[in-house]
């Protein structure tokens, strides 16, 4: 009987065990999701910039930006505000100008 409970007891604590790094996944994934979400809406504020409907994603506070803009110096203002965002630690400026 000992054994049994022994032997319970163990499988449980071994499947815990296994649960634990999914669930820290998925908070690494709201987060990132959620940096990313702040970015967007930094960069959505201004006018100009939204219009281009950038894409932004996150990944352990580093965020990326991808899609198309008319000059140059959009995709440093893009890139400026991004920066600027509390949680950020890098910016991947993936943005192309027109020009």
């Amino acid at each position: 009987m000992k054994q049994r409970v022994f032997a319970s007891k163990l499988v449980m604590a071994l499947l815990a065990a296994t649960l634990l790094p999914a669930q820290f996944a998925l908070a690494d994934e709201a987060a990132d999701a959620a940096l990313a979400t702040k970015v967007k809406a930094a960069i959505d504020a201004n006018p100009t910039l939204k219009a281009f409907n950038l894409k932004v994603s996150g990944k352990n506070n580093d965020v990326t930006i991808e899609g198309n803009v008319d000059e140059g110096l959009q995709m440093a203002e893009v890139g400026a505000i991004a920066e600027k965002v509390d949680g950020v630690k890098f910016v991947f400026n993936n943005i192309m100008p027109k020009n």
